[in-house]
């Protein structure tokens, strides 16, 4: 055999162990989740507004991560009905609630759920009935602002006099 042919040889070698190496890093990382086969169930939450929300979203309770929205329909009266995927072993009692909250600042948008403190739990396709939309940052600027002018126009009046 020549040179070339042991180059060859030796780059299909080198590209076989580098495949091998990434494939036990696949396993490694992403294996656990796979062979644990977490159950999950679903539930649903319907709010007034969304602003931002999307699916992939996660839900959280008290601060730890417990699921994600899977779907996302418009429903009568323009209302929009999540579809929240939720891990089994955390059971959602019958006085349950959802908000739409943002993470941090400038943070993507979250369902958050208070877990409540009902004596029914919310079985798997059950509804979470009490929810609070989505606040719009445009439309708290908004208010505040129109609050900072009322404030200075009575300031204003109250000086003049």
């Amino acid at each position: 055999m020549n040179t070339s042919a042991y180059r060859e040889v030796r780059d299909v070698i080198v590209g076989l162990c580098v495949s091998a190496v990434v494939v036990v890093a696949m396993v490694l990382v992403f294996g656990p989740s796979l062979l644990a086969g977490t159950s999950t169930y679903q539930v649903h939450a319907t709010f007034e507004r969304i602003d931002g929300l999307v699916i992939g979203n996660p839900v959280q309770a008290a601060g730890v991560s417990v699921g994600e929205v899977t779907a996302m329909d418009l429903i009568d009266g323009f209302r929009v009905r999540t579809t929240l995927q939720i891990d089994a072993t955390v059971e959602l009692d019958d006085e349950a609630s959802a908000a739409i909250v943002t993470d941090g600042i400038f943070g993507g948008k979250l369902v958050l759920i208070d877990i409540g403190g009902g004596s029914d739990v919310i079985e798997d396709g059950g509804e979470i009935r009490f929810t609070e939309d989505a606040v719009v940052l445009d439309d708290l600027f908004g208010l505040i602002i129109s609050q900072a002018r009322s404030n200075r126009d009575v300031d204003a009046k109250e000086s003049n006099q």
